[in-house]
């Protein structure tokens, strides 16, 4: 097995380093040391302020458990986030997929009818995948060094597949009843639509090398469009009372969902610090050019990165019907903004190659106790936004900063 290519190792190892004569401070690991201590300090500044100011209210046991049980949802999307926002991407969908990712779930476990088949209907939605398949296969072709005409042939063979694929599907589904399913399969359900809005959402930056801010912007309205034509904007309630139960349920203490999130972070800090993936990951974030070069695929592994965050953000939504026990088309909006939000807050760079797992979460629990604490002061919810967003600034001011002092 061939030896990783040196431009890897120097974003994943401090082994060259030395050798090189990088400085101390410019080697990854203690990069990413930093930017955990960073975030570390932020939080126990906010702990120590809002505890001497109101340590009554502010460290009773019972908001500390209300941290851990409505935040969960962030930590887990913000996993997912991590990734995308390491490859100096962003994803703005984040909120949609919950919701349609939790309206699946819902439709899923209760059982649901898909709507009568209308032609219009057809239309829009058979155009609407025939042309991301027609651009999706141009755009690749071409990436590849194809001929231009020989791409646009293809593109238009896959543009007319797609429109026949999905017409004919959206019509042998339409006006259509499914039965329920057990719980286990609907929650796969709703963590596969995740998983199916990230594949879009990679595949459409990846093949047309189009910016992530502009793709993401447009499925954040798509998706969100989506899950409120297939519930006519009508929640679903009376879900089943198992569903319920991971969030209303006690397991040493705590809500499964606090569990289900903790296990996610588990799997993902190992996954994105030690594995192929993970230094790909940085390696990409740090000189997408140069990974190339060494043989990287970028393309791959950069939807990879999208395919994960919309699984967390599935898996987000799914745990948020557990919590609201039904599922609101219109629910999450603003998510995004949060998510992303904590990423920065606990060091991730918005210019890529640079973050952590442990920093993100970091970054979710200070504004968590930062939403507490103006609660607690009695801060008019609208300055509260102004203060988080002020502090959104100011976090990505600094990780400028120590861009720029390189």
């Amino acid at each position: 097995m061939s030896q990783s290519p040196p431009a890897l190792d120097e974003a994943t190892s401090v082994r060259s380093a030395p050798a090189s004569g990088a400085r101390l401070r410019d080697l990854p690991f203690v990069r990413s040391l930093g930017s955990i201590l960073g975030a570390l300090t932020g939080l126990l500044l906010v702990l120590l302020i809002f505890g001497i100011w109101q340590p009554q209210k502010f460290l009773d046991k019972g908001n500390i458990d209300n941290f851990l049980k409505y935040n969960y949802q962030y930590a887990v999307a913000a996993v997912g986030a991590t990734f995308v926002i390491i490859t100096a991407g962003i994803d703005l969908s984040v909120g949609s997929t919950m919701a349609l990712a939790g309206v699946a779930c819902a439709m899923a476990v209760k059982g649901f009818s898909f709507p009568a088949y209308d032609p219009l209907q057809g239309i829009v939605i058979g155009g609407g995948v025939a042309l991301m398949c027609g651009l999706c296969t141009a755009g690749h072709l071409l990436q590849r060094g194809s001929p231009r005409l020989s791409a646009l042939r293809m593109g238009m063979i896959a543009i007319v597949i797609g429109a026949i694929v999905s017409t004919v599907g959206w019509y042998a589904v339409a006006g259509r009843t499914l039965a329920p399913l057990p719980l286990g399969a609907g929650i796969a359900v709703g963590i596969l639509v995740g998983a199916i809005v990230g594949l879009i959402n990679g595949t459409l930056i990846t093949t047309l090398s189009l910016p992530p801010f502009i793709v993401t912007l447009g499925t954040l309205e798509a998706v969100r469009g989506f899950t409120l034509y297939i519930t006519d904007a009508v929640p679903i309630t009376e879900l089943p009372q198992s569903l319920r139960w991971l969030h209303r349920g006690q397991v040493l203490g705590q809500p499964p969902n606090v569990w289900i999130a903790l296990i996610v972070i588990l799997i993902a800090a190992p996954v994105l610090h030690y594995s192929v993936l993970g230094r790909y990951v940085y390696a990409i974030g740090s000189n997408e050019r140069t990974a190339r070069l060494c043989g990287v695929r970028v393309e791959r592994w950069k939807t990879v990165c999208y395919i994960i965050a919309g699984i967390t953000a599935g898996l987000a939504g799914v745990m948020m019907v557990a919590n609201f026990g039904s599922a609101m088309p219109d629910e999450f909006k603003g998510s995004e903004l949060t998510v992303i939000a904590a990423v920065v807050i606990g060091g991730t760079s918005l210019f890529g190659g640079e973050g952590t797992i442990v920093g993100s979460i970091l970054g979710v629990l200070m504004l968590a106790f930062l939403w507490s604490g103006c609660n607690i002061a009695h801060v008019q919810p609208n300055l509260q936004r102004v203060f988080i967003g002020a502090t959104i600034v100011l976090a990505a001011a600094v990780d400028r900063f120590r861009h720029l002092s390189r």
